[in-house]
């Protein structure tokens, strides 16, 4: 069946030559999903963890041009991880299957390549991520991954069980923001110090107990592939009055871990108390997805406590 979709496309390829705007196109809606999700929280992860000076690195004297002058070197660390996992998760006959319904659009369902294509780009594109990494930094980060992405899609850890899906999803969100962090660093002149990584293991903790916001929105698609996410196998309501309770209580914890003033704790308390009350109020597919936009906003300001703390200590 490959091989014939292969003929087809190669068929439909020399009467219809792509431009390369094509391409980016396709290579853009592959990682389309995760750019509010993964590349805007990270990158934001990764120049609050540099600007923090001695609370996170091992510069205590961060400049912030050197940093913007690392800006491309960071997107590019993120995206192309980020590359390597859209590629091996969309490529899975289950996971064309769900975008059929959660996001056709999406450029194998879509008809933009082909299952075989996306699995020779991932072949392709691995060694030449690893070489990056190991010429910018983050290689730990970006092996991670790699083993993340294995387990999570070939060995199937996000589709069995909700709590071994929400402890590979935070491995993965921590392993982007220490892998492009070292990169905003100035790696290998500058990295990450040990308190970094008790920071990482807090974020950790958080995103394992919020991550199913972003399973609200796909109940559908994740039901037709027979996922068990926590919405799924506890009920919607159920998830909704979790989801409230540990979103309030983070907001308090998170602010208390770096010991905040009380003006510290405003934006994330603000923000966590408007998620709660829209996880309970307006439950429409509309509202949860709007609500997940919102968690990754919410998450984003946690990431910016350590460069808060450092700039204005007590406030």
């Amino acid at each position: 069946m490959e091989k014939d979709d292969l003929e087809v496309l190669a068929m439909y390829k020399e009467e219809h030559p792509r431009s390369l705007f094509y391409h980016l196109k396709t290579a853009y809606l592959i990682t389309r999903s995760d750019i509010k999700t993964t590349i805007y929280p990270a990158t934001i992860f990764a120049f609050s963890s540099a600007l923090s000076g001695d609370l996170l690195t091992t510069n205590s004297t961060p400049n912030i041009l050197a940093l913007l002058l690392r800006l491309p070197s960071v997107l590019l660390w993120i995206w192309s991880n980020l590359w390597i996992f859209n590629l091996a998760n969309q490529r899975l006959p289950n996971s064309v299957l769900e975008d059929s319904i959660n996001k056709p659009w999406r450029a194998i369902p879509s008809g933009r390549i082909t299952s075989t294509q996306a699995r020779h780009l991932l072949l392709a594109s691995i060694p030449v991520v690893c070489l990056s990494s190991f010429y910018v930094g983050g290689r730990e980060a970006s092996a991670a991954l790699m083993i993340l992405t294995w387990v999570y899609n070939d060995l199937g850890a996000g589709d069995e069980n909700f709590f071994v899906r929400h402890i590979n999803n935070a491995l993965g969100f921590v392993s982007f923001g220490a892998g492009a962090s070292q990169v905003a660093c100035g790696y290998p002149d500058h990295t990450l110090n040990q308190d970094a990584y008790w920071w990482l293991g807090v974020i950790a903790v958080v995103i394992t107990c919020t991550i199913q916001f972003q399973d609200m929105e796909d109940q559908e698609g994740d039901r037709l592939r027979n996922r068990k996410t926590l919405p799924i196998v506890c009920g919607d309501d159920s998830t909704r009055w979790g989801n409230a309770v540990v979103i309030l209580l983070f907001s308090l914890l998170v602010p208390a871990f770096w010991r905040m003033g009380i003006v510290g704790y405003c934006l994330p308390v603000l923000l966590g108390a408007v998620i709660a009350g829209r996880t309970f109020f307006l439950k429409t597919l509309a509202s949860d997805k709007q609500t997940f936009r919102l968690w990754c906003l919410w998450l984003t300001t946690l990431y910016c406590l350590p460069v808060i703390k450092h700039q204005n200590g007590s406030l």
